[in-house]
């Protein structure tokens, strides 16, 4: 009759407990998610060490305290808690690859066998824009967070979040709205979008939007919190990733929170999210750092013991700056990609293959270089433009320490594609990132700068550099000829090209049924 009475208040405790852990969940979100996305890692040696006990206790019609402190007991707990040890970090070291595997072999890489061209550039790069946005920023109260870069109907830009600044506003105030830079002007093109966020990154307790997100979803992965302007006012867009698996768990899109200033926290499925034209408009549906993991997974395509020892016809995706890969690119009416080039594995700076991932679907194709066709890598890129003397900048050593090493620095070689050709976008900025000194062109296949143009003296120079990657085409030198003006495919050279020469025979072919293809529509319409 007293047994159930002492155990009333430890009820009472451990249901209480619950409630207070129910409602601060989203304290306990790391910890959590690495048992619901690693089960591989902990499951085993937990029934290990379930086994461990049986064994040990084996034999004994009582378990009492007696039985769990004798020392005849001691020998097999042990063996088995190492035993369960030793497997807790072998897993650990395996799970990362199996995962990735399962999300190579989840995902339909489509190949195709030419890049794409029409795309909008982007100037600005994001350190550049961090730096005027923030100096130009008229706020004593305020500062920026959250910069993303963001399709809209005027182009890209670079969008940021404005934060209560100092302990006792983030807890007091709120978020006064977001700021939006052109980036495809190089000169601060500030403009602030004014509407107070309930609820929004940066802000304490309750009201921090990854507290409320968390509450409504706990077991998933949040992207991006992004900045966006719509016909409504603005909103703050979060797509988040969830797992799905057993043992080896594999990410994939979960839905897309949209936010708005009142407060209301939309939580829409993927399709509910691509009907949606503001979150469509906007390329940020499909997470950034999930089209990365897809882009990464591709070096397991033959399996992960090529992937760690043989290292064919694998795939290196290797950063520049703290702005990583993949970098957005509008392609206009088809869309936003997510666009990353890799090298093969190694010490080689050639590109091997380009990834373009959909902003809308996750979709990602493939380019592979072909065999025999050379294409610099990013990292090349940025070599070849320290390697070009340009009047008055000099370049700071990579290996200097501090800024003492020069003034200027060559940042964010973008990939575009011009007339199916692959060249870098390179800016070149001084060590205070205050502005865009010279924006340079690489082309890849001669690993070559091709055009620079001066943004700190001419101020047309954006206007031109926009003209020159959508129009021109830049020219072919032709390979090396013999005496009877053969190139050595039994072929005769092809002419050369001027800037705004009309490219290759396919080329122009393409560019007529296109126009055609556009013209029916325009009838038919």
């Amino acid at each position: 009759m007293n047994r159930p009475r002492a155990l009333a208040p430890v009820a009472l405790a451990v249901v209480a407990l619950a409630v207070v852990a129910w409602f601060l969940r989203p304290l306990f979100h790391g910890p959590a998610m690495f048992l619901w996305t690693a089960p591989l890692v902990w499951v085993p040696p937990v029934a290990l060490l379930v086994i461990g006990a049986l064994v040990a206790f084996r034999g004994r019609r009582k378990i009492t305290v007696e039985n769990i402190v004798s020392p005849r007991s001691s020998g097999p707990l042990i063996g088995f808690a190492v035993a369960a040890l030793i497997l807790f970090f072998l897993l650990g070291i395996a799970n990362g690859p199996l995962s990735a595997r399962a999300l190579y072999q989840d995902t339909r890489y489509e190949q195709i066998g030419e890049l794409p061209s029409g795309a909008n550039v982007r100037l600005l790069p994001k350190e550049v824009a961090e730096q005027i946005a923030s100096s130009g920023f008229n706020s004593p109260t305020e500062f920026l967070t959250n910069f993303a870069i963001v399709k809209t109907s005027q182009g890209l830009r670079w969008t940021a979040l404005r934060t209560p600044d100092g302990v006792v506003r983030t807890f007091t105030k709120k978020s006064q709205g977001i700021v939006t830079l052109d980036a495809g002007q190089t000169a601060r093109t500030l403009r602030q979008v004014d509407a107070q966020f309930k609820v929004a990154p940066g802000l304490r307790l309750t009201d921090n939007l990854r507290w409320q997100l968390l509450k409504r979803h706990f077991f998933i992965e949040l992207g991006e919190e992004v900045g966006i302007e719509t016909r409504d006012g603005p909103r703050i867009v979060v797509p988040y990733v969830e797992y799905a698996g057993l043992l080896v768990r594999r990410p994939r899109l979960g839905g897309v929170f949209l936010v708005s200033p009142n407060g209301r926290i939309e939580d829409l499925g993927p399709d509910e999210a691509r009907r949606r034209p503001e979150i469509v408009a906007s390329g940020r549906l499909f997470p950034e750092a999930l089209a990365r993991r897809i882009q990464d997974a591709y070096s397991y395509k033959r399996g992960i013991w090529n992937r760690l020892f043989v290292h064919e016809e694998q795939t290196q995706i290797t950063d520049t700056e703290a702005n990583r890969q993949p970098y957005l690119i509008d392609f206009g009416d088809r869309g936003a990609r997510w666009v990353t080039v890799a090298e093969p594995y190694g010490r080689a700076f050639a590109a091997n293959a380009v990834f373009l991932t959909d902003t809308l679907t996750g979709r990602t194709q493939v380019y592979r270089v072909p065999r025999g066709k050379s294409l610099s890598g990013n990292r090349r890129a940025l070599d070849t433009v320290r390697s070009v003397p340009i009047s008055g900048v000099t370049f700071a050593d990579r290996t200097a320490q501090g800024t003492g090493g020069g003034r200027f620095r060559v940042v964010e070689p973008r990939p575009v594609f011009v007339r199916g050709r692959l060249v870098y976008l390179v800016s070149v900025i001084p060590e205070s990132a205050n502005s865009v000194s010279k924006t340079v062109i690489v082309d890849a296949e001669q690993n070559k700068v091709t055009k620079i143009f001066n943004n700190d003296s001419d101020p047309t120079a954006e206007a031109k550099t926009v003209e020159y990657l959508t129009a021109a085409t830049p020219a072919v030198q032709p390979a090396p000829t013999d005496q009877n003006g053969q190139n050595g495919t039994g072929k005769p050279p092809a002419p050369r090209g001027g800037a705004r020469g009309g490219g290759s025979i396919p080329d122009r072919l393409d560019d007529l049924i296109r126009s055609q293809r556009r013209i029916l529509r325009e009838t038919e319409a």
